[in-house]
C-alpha cells in the first residue's frame, strides 16, 4: 500500500506536480488550492488511515508477513475480506448508478446532499486497492477491480457535476477525461464509455468556445449530436441502468440546444464579431431557464425551442435572414407572440344561449422580466372588462390590431439591443390561459370554454421612458420588473 502523490484535501483526487518553487498547488478536479505543506499533510494522514483500516480487517502478523501461501491468502480473502468489500462494491455501485441516472449536462444539474463526498469515493479506492495481493483467484481480483473502477467513476462523476453546478467547465471536462480513462477497455462497459465520450465531446465544445474556437466548437457539438443518435440506436429496447434511453434524449437535447448556441457563435466569428458573446449570454440565460422550470414545472424540451430562436436572432443581425419585425423607430426590439384564442360563452339571463368569439392576445417573449406579459385587450386592469360578446369593441384591441398591420419581413438592425425569446410558446399560451381564466372571474363564469394557439412571432422596437420604463410610439408602453440593465444584458 503506498500513497505517493500529492493529493487534493478538499476532493481527494491527485494533484499535479507544483511548479518550481510554488508553494501553491491548484487541484485540476474541483479547483481548490492548497498549500503544498498541507497537501503532503493530507497525504501522510491518508497513509496513516489506509493502515489503521488494513489493522481493522487484518491479523497483525498477516499485515506484515511476505511469505503466505496462495492457499492462506484465498482463505484470507474469503473469510475477512470479500464480505467487507463485497458491501462496499454494493454501496459504491448504487452511488455510481444514481449518478448516471442523471443527465449529465452543462444545464440541469443534480443537487448533490453534503454527504456525496468525492473524496470518500478516492480514499474507499485507495483502501481496497491496497488489498490486491490477497486477491489471488481470478473472482477475486475482478471483486477488486470492479469495486476501485467504481470508485473512481463515482468520484469523478461527483466532482464532475459540482464543476458544472459553478460552471467550470474545465474542471468538469478533466473530470470526464479522467472518469474516461478509468472505464475498462471490457464490453460490459462499452455502452458507457460511448456515453462518456459523447458528454466529453459536449464539453469539449463549450471549451472551445470559451477559447474563442468556434470552429472547433461546431465540429465537437455536431460530433456529440452524432455519437448519441448513435447510441440511442444500440439501447433501443434494452434495459442497461447506466445508459438509459430517457436520460440520454435528454442529454442529446441538450447537445442540440449548445449546437444552436455554437452555431450562433460560429456566424459572429464569420462576421468579424466575438463568439465569447454567444456563450457568455447562455450562461445569464440558463439560471432564468432553470427557474422557469421550477416555477411552470416545464420540460427540458423548452431549451431546443429557445436556443433556435436565439440562432435565428442572431443570423437576422448578421444580415443572413429574416424576422417579422413591426415597423417603427426603437432601439429595443422586444419579442412579442400573437396568440389566436376561441372562446364559446353563455350569454343571456332569461333565455340563455351559447356563443363564440375571438380575440388576438399579444404575450411578451421576456415574460420573466416583463410585469405584465400579456397586453390587457379586455381591460381587466380597469375592473370593467369588454364583456365577451363585445370583445370587437375593446380599445386595446384596435391597438393589437395596428401593431400587427406593421407586421414585416425584415432583418433586425445590427446595432439594436434584441431581446430573444425567452419563453418557449407552450409556456406563452399558459400565460394566455391564465389571462383568459382572470377574465372569466369578472364574467361569473359566462366562459365555458377557450382554446389558445401561438400563431406568430414579432420583434417590436421600443424606446427607454426611465430605467423600468418601455414605450412604442406612445401606443404600448411596458414596465420590467428589473432595471433595464437586466434587460441589457439579455440582449444580442
Amino acid at each position: 500500500m503506498e500513497v505517493q502523490k500529492l493529493r487534493c484535501a478538499n476532493c481527494g483526487a491527485p494533484l499535479p506536480e507544483p511548479k518550481q518553487g510554488s508553494s501553491w498547488v491548484k487541484c485540476e478536479y474541483c479547483g481548490y488550492t492548497s498549500r503544498v505543506v498541507d497537501a503532503s499533510k493530507y497525504v501522510e494522514s491518508l497513509r496513516q488511515e489506509l493502515e489503521k483500516w488494513i489493522r481493522d480487517i487484518l491479523p497483525p502478523a498477516l499485515i506484515t508477513s511476505t511469505t503466505v501461501d496462495v492457499a492462506a491468502r484465498y482463505q484470507i480473502f474469503q473469510s475477512l475480506i470479500k464480505p467487507r468489500v463485497s458491501l462496499i462494491r454494493a454501496n459504491v455501485r448504487a452511488k455510481y448508478l444514481h449518478y448516471l441516472s442523471q443527465p449529465i449536462t452543462p444545464f440541469i444539474v443534480v443537487k448533490q446532499d453534503s454527504s456525496e463526498d468525492s473524496k470518500r469515493f478516492f480514499e474507499e479506492a485507495l483502501k481496497v486497492e491496497s488489498l490486491k495481493d490477497f486477491a489471488v483467484s481470478v473472482e477475486d481480483q475482478k471483486l477488486l477491480t470492479e469495486t476501485v473502477v467504481y470508485e473512481n467513476l463515482a468520484a469523478y462523476l461527483a466532482n464532475m457535476f459540482r464543476a458544472l453546478g459553478r460552471s467550470d467547465y474545465r474542471a468538469a471536462l478533466k473530470n470526464c477525461e479522467e472518469a474516461l480513462q478509468a472505464v475498462p477497455e471490457l464490453p460490459e462497459y462499452s455502452l458507457v464509455k460511448e456515453r462518456l465520450r459523447a458528454v466529453f465531446s459536449m464539453l469539449s465544445a463549450i471549451n472551445e468556445l470559451w477559447n474563442r474556437n468556434a470552429s472547433a466548437s461546431l465540429t465537437l457539438i455536431n460530433s456529440s449530436i452524432s455519437m448519441y443518435s448513435s447510441l440511442l440506436q444500440k439501447v433501443s429496447g434494452r434495459a442497461v441502468p447506466e445508459v438509459n434511453p430517457g436520460v440520454l434524449e435528454m442529454e442529446k437535447l441538450f447537445a442540440e440546444s449548445l449546437a444552436n448556441v455554437v452555431e450562433a457563435a460560429y456566424r459572429l466569428f464569420t462576421t468579424g464579431e466575438d463568439p465569447l458573446k454567444m456563450v457568455e449570454w447562455f450562461d445569464r440565460y440558463i439560471p432564468i431557464f432553470n427557474q422557469l422550470r421550477e416555477a411552470y414545472r416545464r420540460p427540458a424540451q423548452d431549451l431546443l425551442e429557445v436556443t433556435t430562436r436565439v440562432k435565428e436572432l442572431v443570423l437576422s443581425k448578421t444580415g443572413l435572414s429574416e424576422l417579422s419585425v413591426v415597423r417603427g423607430q426603437g432601439v429595443y426590439y422586444i419579442p412579442y407572440y400573437v396568440v389566436e384564442v376561441r372562446l364559446s360563452y353563455v350569454k343571456g339571463f332569461l333565455l340563455r344561449k351559447g356563443a363564440e368569439s375571438s380575440v388576438k392576445l399579444m404575450v411578451s417573449g421576456i415574460a420573466p422580466i416583463v410585469e405584465r406579459p400579456v397586453i390587457d385587450v379586455l381591460g381587466l386592469s380597469s375592473g370593467r372588462p369588454v364583456l365577451p360578446d363585445r370583445i370587437e369593441e375593446a380599445p386595446a384591441l384596435r391597438v393589437v390590431d395596428e401593431i400587427l398591420s406593421r407586421v414585416f419581413r425584415a432583418v433586425v438592425p445590427s446595432r439594436s439591443k434584441a431581446v430573444p425569446p425567452l419563453i418557449a410558446s407552450v409556456l406563452v399560451e399558459k400565460f394566455a390561459d391564465s389571462y383568459i381564466t382572470n377574465a372569466n372571474d369578472y364574467y361569473r363564469g359566462k366562459i365555458k370554454f377557450a382554446s389558445t394557439s401561438v400563431s406568430e412571432l414579432a420583434y417590436i422596437p421600443f424606446t427607454e421612458v426611465d430605467k423600468k420604463t418601455l414605450d412604442f410610439e406612445g401606443k404600448l408602453r411596458i414596465r420590467l420588473n428589473a432595471d433595464l440593465s437586466s434587460l441589457e444584458s439579455l440582449a444580442l
